[in-house]
């Protein structure tokens, strides 16, 4: 490997994982081969000007390999592999479709997290993370967009707004009829996710028989997107850490609104739950 990887991630972003994982099964060595810079989701940084010059789309993660830098978690992970001592050893035939399935908007994980589906949930969101996520970006985006760049005033005045719409819904008095076309969304979503799971996660699991991973017996690239995916799916679910496998499962059914899961997918969870890189990494 030549020159240091500079990871751009957060604890709290579901994609940084990706990356991170990548990294521990690739055996680099932190502080000689990669370092972390944390830009803080919750407080809004990732819409500071500076972070904008380093990626205009105000995403986590970034990486940064000499003179490239990477602005998703796809080609991050991709040129991390690239690059890793120890490349992946299970292979996938159309690992790249399966890859775009997993980053699909219809079951997007960041979505799941702050989408309400009936008035409990948005009760027990404007007491918790979402709502004080929301508004910490809030507070950030009303700073950033004041006199910001001119190449980023019309994105941050966009970001602003659409923060503070969701913002209201979870600390105002939204009416009938706003509550059911906001739950309406977070419905379809969960219901996208059980049938992804029961869909194109499960066929990806059992195609060849050959091991716990996508990849077989040894997990591939796409596994490093999937299982940060299935992560902080059952997390959104209310899935708490240290949750025995089957009581996550039932609650993720439970959540989708479907009747059963494939084993392959309880076998999934439990293996990679187990492993060294998922735990180092911190994926949840």
């Amino acid at each position: 490997m030549s020159g240091s990887l500079q990871l751009y991630e957060f604890s709290g972003s579901v994609w940084s994982n990706a990356p991170k994982i990548a990294i521990e099964e690739g055996g680099f060595k932190k502080g000689q081969d990669y370092d972390y810079i944390t830009i803080n989701l919750a407080e809004g940084a990732n819409f500071d000007p500076s972070y904008l010059k380093i990626n205009p789309a105000g995403t986590i993660p970034t990486l940064i390999v000499g003179k490239d830098t990477f602005t998703d978690s796809i080609s991050a992970v991709a040129e991390i592999n690239k690059l890793a001592p120890n490349k992946p050893k299970g292979k996938v035939s159309g690992g790249a479709g399966l890859i775009e399935e997993i980053h699909g908007a219809a079951i997007d994980p960041n979505a799941t997290l702050l989408l309400a589906t009936d008035d409990k949930d948005r009760e027990v969101k404007s007491n918790g993370l979402p709502k004080a996520f929301l508004a910490g970006r809030q507070k950030a985006l009303n700073q950033f967009s004041q006199s910001p760049p001119a190449e980023f005033k019309d994105f941050l005045n966009k970001k602003r707004e659409d923060n503070l719409q969701l913002l209201d819904f979870y600390t105002g008095a939204p009416d009938e009829q706003t509550r059911k076309a906001h739950y309406a969304q977070g419905q379809q979503l969960w219901s996208s996710v059980g049938a992804a799971l029961q869909g194109f996660v499960a066929d990806a699991l059992t195609k060849n028989h050959q091991g716990p991973y996508v990849g077989g017996s040894e997990p591939s690239e796409a596994d490093f997107h999937l299982i940060t995916w299935l992560a902080r799916t059952i997390t959104n679910a209310g899935v708490e850490p240290g949750t025995n496998v089957d009581d996550a499962i039932k609650q993720l059914q439970a959540k989708t609104g479907a009747s059963s899961f494939d084993d392959s997918i309880k076998l999934y969870w439990e293996t990679w739950s187990a492993r060294d890189s998922f735990k180092n990494a911190g994926v949840h």
